[in-house]
């Protein structure tokens, strides 16, 4: 008799679900919530994702009962299944009626950025929850084919891939520190080393190894470049963000890049469009530059690059703002931006 977890996968091969390219990967999630359909949530209550119970669930067709269960962080309400047929509804009721969950269906093609998108909204905490449903996978694959259910395989692959290397060259140095602001109360230098420190703790959720590096004030500013560049380059990155913020009594938020550089520009745009989803500021738009403000950063690597102006510094609107979605909103839209360059790259 074939067990709980291959009675579910052989139900899921059979049901049609909103988002196919899915498949895969949200089997590959349920194993890991509930070691392959061994947890007693799943044994018991044929709940193999660690659903909590919500009303929204029954909206539109019941699918859960509630049931008390102590999980490891304590008791509390979850769903309990009367059939894996309705885990398989009732997992996507929870995911589509779900407000944190509003727009997944984005991610419909893209099982990665569907798994990034159920982590922001609260699904798990874990920064490492993408990559350790990734090492589930081949044992999945081998499950799904044992059992003859070969075109599962070809629904969202989700194939392994390196880590995308993404440098984050910290703007002016330790002496000049930048734009002062007043509404912050902070300079530019410090400020995007607490952004970078968000960066560093979000980017395993994305699938980035980020590496920070610094200007070393003491030599003229253009061989500060050079210098900092040159250190970047060694370490060899897939793309390169130099952090700054505006100043000058404008509003908005703005992307450089260096003219002629085509994944530099599909870097600025992506990056540009997940600042704006993410602060809610005006669009000044992504602006190439071969001289003048930002052109010898931009200019100075082989590698993509571009500079960012997320907001300004003198702007009491603008600071308002990014004390309203905090500086780990700010790091968090880097990274998006980065992973959907890299997506394009």
């Amino acid at each position: 008799m074939p067990s709980n977890w291959e009675q579910l996968i052989h139900t899921y091969a059979q049901s049609t679900i909103p988002a196919p390219d899915l498949k895969l990967i949200t089997l590959a999630q349920w194993a890991l919530e509930s070691n392959f359909g061994t947890s007693k949530l799943a044994t018991e209550h044929l709940n193999f994702a660690g659903l909590k119970f919500r009303a929204r669930i029954n909206r539109d067709q019941h699918y859960a009962e509630p049931v008390d269960y102590l999980a490891h962080d304590g008791w509390d309400t979850y769903c309990k299944f009367a059939s894996h047929q309705d885990f398989i509804g009732g997992y996507w009721a929870f995911i589509n009626n779900g407000a944190m969950y509003d727009g997944w269906d984005a991610y419909a093609e893209d099982p990665a950025g569907y798994i990034g998108h159920l982590q922001r909204g609260g699904y798990a905490e874990d920064p490492n929850y993408l990559s350790k449903i990734r090492s589930v996978l081949p044992r999945i694959r081998q499950q799904v084919d044992d059992l003859g259910h070969a075109a599962l395989l070809q629904a969202g692959a989700l194939q392994p891939r390196a880590k995308f290397r993404l440098a984050v060259l910290i703007g002016h140095n330790s002496h000049a520190k930048g734009a002062h602001s007043d509404h912050l109360m902070v300079s530019e230098w410090p400020y995007n080393q607490r952004v970078y420190r968000h960066m560093a703790e979000l980017a395993p959720e994305f699938e980035i190894e980020p590496k920070q590096f610094f200007r070393h004030p003491g030599k003229p500013y253009e061989d500060e470049i050079k210098e900092a560049y040159a250190l970047v380059d060694t370490w060899g990155p897939d793309a390169i963000l130099e952090l700054h913020f505006n100043s000058g009594g404008g509003r908005g938020t703005e992307t450089l890049y260096w003219g002629g550089s085509a994944k530099g520009e599909v870097l600025a745009r992506a990056v540009q469009r997940a600042l704006l989803t993410e602060l809610g500021l005006s669009n000044r738009g992504i602006k190439d530059r071969r001289t003048g403000r930002g052109s010898s950063s931009l200019g100075a690597s082989a590698h993509p690059t571009i500079l960012t102006e997320p907001f300004f510094g003198d702007s009491a609107n603008d600071c308002a703002k990014m004390v309203s979605v905090g500086e780990d909103t700010l790091a968090r839209a880097y990274l998006i931006g980065a992973r959907d360059a890299m997506e394009e790259f």
